[in-house]
Formats: C-alpha cells, sequence, structure tokens
C-alpha cells in the first residue's frame, strides 16, 4: 500500500513540494479534553519537543521523576521531525513536583500543573497544525482554489501510511502473527490489530471515493455526527439527513472490521464484497475478538487557512484525533517527504 495507491477524491494534487525539509515546517499542538485543575496526585506537564520520540521522552521523564514507565502517559503519539506540543501526565502520590529542573535537548517546559485524573490514551480532541511546503512546484492560484474546496466539502478520511509501520511493516507482522509464524508481546498486539483494521477501512473507502460515495449517505449507512463517534442507522436517508450531510453535520461511514452484532444491512453485505479476497484479515481480527467499530469517511480540515511565505505555502488547519494531516495534503499536493534517518 502505498499513498499514491488511494484514489483521490477531487482530481489528483495540483503540484508538487517537499514536507518536512526540517521540524519547524511541521508543527502540531494537541487540544485536549480539560485542563489541570491545579491539585491532585497526577503532574500534567506540557512541553514543546522539537525532533523527538514521544515514547522515548516518555522514558526520560521517568527517569527525571523517578517513577516507572507506566507511571507516565500521553494521549498519543506525535511526529518526530517536528515541533510538537503535548501533555504528559506523571503519578506522583503523596510526592512532591520534582526539584531539578527538566533538561532535555530538544524538549522545553510550557507549563505544569496537578490534575486529579491521569491523562489516558486517545483521550484527544485533536490535533492543530501548521504546515510548511518547501520547494512547491505547481500553480498558486489552483492550488489555492484546492484548498478551499477542502475547507468546504472535506476529504477521504484514510489512515496515514505511517499507521502500518515503515513500508508495511506492521502489517507483515501481524499476517505472521496471525498465521502462527511469529509471536507479538501482549503490549504490541493492539498496534498491530489497529494496522489491519486501518488498512480494511482504508479499501473499503478507497472503494467508495471510486464509486463517488464517500460523501453520500447510502441506504444502510451508519450516519455519524460530525463531532464525537455518535450517530444512527440511516435505513433510507430522508431530506433532513440530506440537508445535514450536505452541510457537513453528518458523515458517512465505513467499518473497522470486526464481529458484527446485530441485523445485516445492505451497507453490509456490500462492504463483505469489497473485502471478499481479505479472508485471512478478517478470520485473524475474528480469532481474536475484534468487535466492529466504524469510522467517518468523510474529515473536514476545519478553521483551514493557506498563506504564501517566500513562494512556500503555508497551511493551518485543526483535525479532529485519529485524522491525518498528510493525508489532507495530499489531496492538493504530491508529498514529498524529506528521508530522515
Amino acid at each position: 500500500m502505498t499513498m499514491d495507491s488511494l484514489p483521490y477524491a477531487w482530481g489528483g494534487p495540483i503540484g508538487r513540494a517537499v514536507l518536512k525539509d526540517r521540524p519547524e515546517d511541521f508543527r502540531v499542538d494537541e487540544v485536549l479534553p480539560e485542563s489541570p485543575a491545579g491539585e491532585g496526585e497526577h503532574l500534567w506537564l506540557t512541553v514543546e519537543k522539537t525532533g523527538q520520540n514521544t515514547a522515548w521522552l516518555a522514558r526520560q521523564l521517568s527517569r527525571w521523576a523517578n517513577l516507572p514507565l507506566r507511571a507516565v502517559s500521553y494521549a498519543g503519539l506525535k511526529d518526530r521531525h517536528a515541533v510538537t506540543t503535548q501533555t504528559f501526565s506523571l503519578h506522583l502520590p503523596g510526592r512532591a513536583d520534582p526539584v531539578q529542573p527538566l533538561v532535555i535537548d530538544g524538549v522545553r517546559v510550557l507549563s505544569q500543573d496537578r490534575h486529579p485524573r491521569k491523562l489516558k490514551t486517545g483521550q484527544l480532541v485533536g490535533n492543530r497544525f501548521t504546515i510548511r511546503l518547501r520547494q512547491f512546484d505547481g500553480d498558486a492560484d489552483a492550488l489555492t482554489e484546492r484548498w478551499h474546496t477542502l475547507v468546504e466539502q472535506g476529504l477521504p478520511n484514510y489512515f496515514g501510511l505511517q499507521r502500518f509501520g515503515s513500508g508495511g511493516a506492521n502489517l507483515e507482522r501481524a499476517r505472521q502473527w496471525f498465521r502462527g509464524e511469529a509471536k507479538l508481546p501482549r503490549g504490541q498486539q493492539s498496534i498491530h490489530l489497529s494496522a489491519v483494521r486501518s488498512y480494511l477501512f482504508n479499501t473499503l473507502l478507497a472503494r467508495r471515493v471510486e464509486d463517488g460515495t464517500w460523501n453520500r449517505l447510502l441506504p444502510g449507512d451508519f450516519a455519524q455526527f460530525r463531532e464525537g463517534q455518535g450517530g444512527f442507522l440511516c435505513e433510507q436517508p430522508g431530506p433532513d439527513d440530506l440537508d445535514r450531510l450536505a452541510d457537513g453535520r453528518l458523515s458517512p461511514t465505513a467499518s473497522l472490521p470486526g464481529d458484527r452484532t446485530g441485523e445485516t444491512t445492505a451497507i453490509d453485505d456490500w462492504e463483505s464484497t469489497v473485502l471478499a479476497d481479505e479472508q485471512e484479515w478478517l478470520e485473524g481480527l475474528s480469532a481474536r475478538r475484534m468487535q466492529r467499530a466504524r469510522r467517518k469517511t468523510r474529515v473536514y480540515p476545519e478553521g483551514g487557512e493557506l498563506s504564501w511565505d517566500a513562494g512556500d505555502p503555508v497551511f493551518r488547519f485543526f483535525l479532529p484525533a485519529g485524522s491525518y494531516a498528510t493525508m489532507a495534503l495530499r489531496e492538493a499536493v504530491t508529498l514529498e517527504e524529506d528521508r530522515h534517518p
């Protein structure tokens, strides 16, 4: 699976540009659902990090605070080759904050405060992005028009290729695991199961993009509201449903495959047909008792802006948790990502 193998919704990229030429070209600021209350046994530490891996930084924080690694948590992973703001929580029951200053190359403490609860994986509203592309080769006016289309009408909510590991390594390890050819430590199983379901979701979404139905409600679709994961089974779209679809308040969904419950709909039958050649993956998920979930087929780069700096396009936008900035930009520009060691 490559980025170019996924069909485009709006006619293909306008031009080419280099992504992540330098860390400051890719800025990510996470948005959490709550702020620290000022008291409690968890220290919430917000940092700006440049060129640092999230899991690596968590290990450094555990050493700094003299804590086991399990006492350090965060909402989600952030890009290494970027400038990112991210909050970590450190469980310090009955203990004062660490006295020594945190000194880690490429890491700057922005704030720290106490909170009664730990920061859990997935406890994330989304991320704000500021992304500068270098060496843009294309029509600037056409790029501006395309970006307006994406902001106003949305784009396919594909999983990014980083979900599958370098060169699809997560999928290959999952295949060996499913076949009994290799074992996976319990702590690594979830990420590999997620990679499989993400691949199958992308397969379903790609077909709907090809069919022109990724942003349409079909009879039997499960529709989700723009915010959150709540929704309803849309057996037959009515005028109100179509109005909410048109203004972005509703989106169709596709399956994150697993065992199904309830009655089978026409969309379930259609998805089964599309995934007919993926039985090894489906049986492996079922054997591990994965339950089907839903993911929106459409996402919007909210508050999307495009400006220009010395001929470079600079994009600013917000995406909800689980959506990928690179998959938004690919609908406008062919990305030639700098390959860092």
